[in-house]
């Protein structure tokens, strides 16, 4: 869910392109609040539909993986905005279930350990 949000914040933020890539620092925290606004919206949306509330340790390290790798390669050697941007979306929310199996695993082995 989160890799989607990225994927569609970075199209968005491409699309504004002068407006955002002026200023290195207008760019800087344009790509600072991409990886850091999902977690925080994936945790808002777990809790008021399932009831959970995933912690921001695993949530944010997972943007930022998603966004360094399935993101923001692709983003600088693609085209001009065109159709093939979309497969950006579909690409980072596997990039995100990739990098959260790691936790989730960790989680699930602690658990199994420890069960309360």
């Amino acid at each position: 869910m989160s890799g989607a949000m990225i994927a569609i914040l970075m199209i968005l933020l491409i699309a504004l392109g002068e407006i955002v890539f002026e200023f290195f620092a207008t760019a800087m925290l344009s790509f600072l609040m991409i990886i850091l606004i999902p977690p925080f919206l994936t945790r808002e949306i777990w809790e008021k539909q399932l009831n959970l509330r995933p912690s921001l340790k695993h949530l944010v390290p997972v943007s930022f993986m998603t966004f360094l790798f399935p993101v923001l390669g692709p983003s600088f050697g693609g085209p001009s905005l065109g159709p093939e941007w979309l497969i950006l979306i579909p690409m980072a929310a596997l990039g995100g279930i990739f990098w959260s199996l790691p936790f989730a695993g960790w989680d699930y082995y602690s658990s199994s350990r420890n069960p309360t």
